[in-house]
Order: structure tokens, then sequence, then C-alpha cells
């Protein structure tokens, strides 16, 4: 089964992308403080990560860099899902090598199609 780990503070953005989520077959893993994210996503291995910029102590962005410096997690793809409409936030993540980037709010059609578009790609990556 896919596993999708989804890092976000916002609490009800993580239980209703949970719950859309699991209808369609996928697993979930949430995790609501950006510190503890790359412990569970080295812990976890999910398959793809949803991943916020806006959170305290830690953002997004800052915890992508962690994951690319861990061999374990430097090829788990990355979608950002924010609040941000920030260019230089979009610039930065897809410089870090995310897969893909949809600004809050959106509509689940399109998570779900990016998530599948995102994993289908990786499965044909090639290791180096």
């Amino acid at each position: 089964m896919t596993r999708i780990l989804i890092v976000d503070d916002d609490r009800t953005m993580v239980l209703a992308l949970s719950v859309r989520l699991r209808k369609t077959g996928l697993e979930v893993l949430t995790c609501h403080n950006a510190h503890e994210a790359p412990q569970i996503v080295l812990r976890e291995r999910p398959d793809a990560i949803l991943l916020d910029i806006d959170m305290p102590h830690f953002t997004g962005l800052e915890v992508h860099e962690c994951l690319r410096l861990a061999e374990r997690s430097r090829r788990i793809p990355v979608i950002y899902v924010s609040g941000s409409i920030s260019p230089s936030d979009r610039q930065v993540a897809l410089r870090q090598g995310a897969k893909a980037f949809l600004v809050k709010p959106f509509e689940t059609q399109a998570l779900l199609d990016t998530i599948h578009a995102v994993l289908n790609e990786h499965g044909d990556e090639q290791p180096s």
C-alpha cells in the first residue's frame, strides 16, 4: 500500500487531507511538528511527502533540506502543499527538488492527480 506522510501544523488541514487520501486507498501518516518530520521520514519511509512551508520553528523548506542530506530520505518525492504564493518560496522548493507545488486551497482531485503523477515518475527512476 502506498504511504503518504503529511507534514503540516494545521491540524484541520491534516485531518481533511487524511480522510480524503484514505478514501482512495492510500495509507496516511501525519506529523504536525516540522521538527519531528525528518525522524518520522527516516523511521517510516513513506512513498511521498506532502509538506507545508509555513510552520513554526522549522519551515518546510528547512525540513526538505534536511531530508536531502540523508541518503535514506533524499529520493523520497516531496510535494509542497502550501498557502504561500510567494514566487521565491516556489522557486526554492523546486530548486531543492520538489516534485510539485500546490497552493492551498486546492481541489482534492488535483492533489490526487499530482500524487499519482509524482509516484509514477518516481517509480520510473533508475537508481544512480
